[in-house]
């Protein structure tokens, strides 16, 4: 009797623990502008409990173009966004800070299988996701690599998220939209040309930014989110049959070719400590004078607080 009351008050000492430590985590929403794999590692990380391990419960949503509103307005902590919106709302007086990303601007300009050269878009349309996003600057350095000049010989146009470009383009709505360079996958899906890149351009294309307010008072959910970031990216390395399934259940896809297509093409998306260089920053600030939309800027790395991610590298490499 005696032996089976300790059994007991053993079993409920655990599972009274065990309800302790999920009430203890810590409840965020972190926000992601596209669905491309450039910033998947949000609900990947999700999935794959990653954040859950570091006490978060986080809520990924995607919200295209609108994380930086979200952000200011404290309805997420934490967004995943483009750089070229992000610095412009830093010059306007936004308290945001980049606390992780992505050094390469990651886009494409893909065409209708009508279009065979870069001169057949004179004259023609071309889609975008929104004026000042990163799709924006894609095509607009994507047009200067082909000799075009953006709003002169190509009109733009406003088309919306991933989804509704390969729309716009494969019906002929447009005849060339800009794309993620992850997402090559859809060039072959749905017969359309690529016609330039910009890999080979110093440019934050994507980053992980909160409220500098926000992480100075919270230094140590950041800490947890990036740990649960940088996990993931290792998860996305070391565990490739699973990586795969959680894509397939995020981008409701069950072909298997497709899948592998994604997971390659994942595997190259994110340095194992994604810390955004002074560089990328200033490649966006340079592109805005010369738009004409800014004439002075603050120095590129107060764009930046790379420290956090920092001492999570070092925590790890101290293992």
């Amino acid at each position: 009797m005696k032996r089976c009351m300790i059994l007991c008050l053993l079993v409920f000492l655990f599972v009274d623990l065990s309800q302790s430590k999920v009430y203890a985590q810590v409840k965020i929403r972190a926000a992601y502008g596209t669905p491309s794999l450039s910033q998947v590692v949000f609900p990947l990380g999700v999935h794959a409990g990653m954040f859950e391990r570091n006490g978060l419960s986080v809520e990924p949503l995607y919200i295209a173009g609108r994380s930086i509103n979200l952000l200011l307005s404290g309805d997420v902590q934490f967004g995943f966004t483009g750089g070229p919106q992000t610095v412009l709302a830093r010059l306007s007086g936004a308290d945001l800070i980049t606390i992780a990303g992505l050094n390469r601007l990651g886009q494409m300009i893909v065409a209708h299988p009508s279009i065979k050269s870069p001169a057949d878009l004179v004259g023609k349309k071309v889609g975008i996701g929104v004026f000042g996003t990163t799709a924006d600057y894609g095509m607009r350095l994507g047009l200067r690599k082909l000799n075009l000049r953006a709003n002169k010989e190509v009109t733009f146009i406003q088309v919306g998220d991933v989804p509704a470009r390969i729309a716009a383009v494969t019906s002929g709505a447009v005849h060339a939209v800009v794309l993620s360079s992850f997402d090559k996958h859809f060039l072959e899906q749905h017969g359309l040309r690529l016609l330039a890149e910009t890999e080979d351009i110093d440019f934050m294309g994507s980053g992980i930014m909160t409220t500098e307010s926000y992480a100075r008072a919270n230094r140590d959910v950041v800490l947890r989110l990036l740990r649960g970031v940088v996990e993931t990216i290792r998860f996305i390395k070391a565990e490739p049959k699973r990586t795969t399934e959680l894509l397939g259940r995020i981008y409701r896809e069950n072909d298997p070719a497709v899948l592998a297509r994604r997971y390659q093409i994942l595997l190259g998306v994110y340095p194992d400590y994604p810390i955004v260089a002074v560089s990328a920053i200033q490649s966006i600030i340079d592109v805005l004078k010369e738009d004409g939309k800014i004439k002075e800027s603050p120095p590129a790395q107060t764009f930046l607080d790379m420290s956090y991610l920092r001492a999570v590298e070092k925590e790890r490499q101290g293992k």
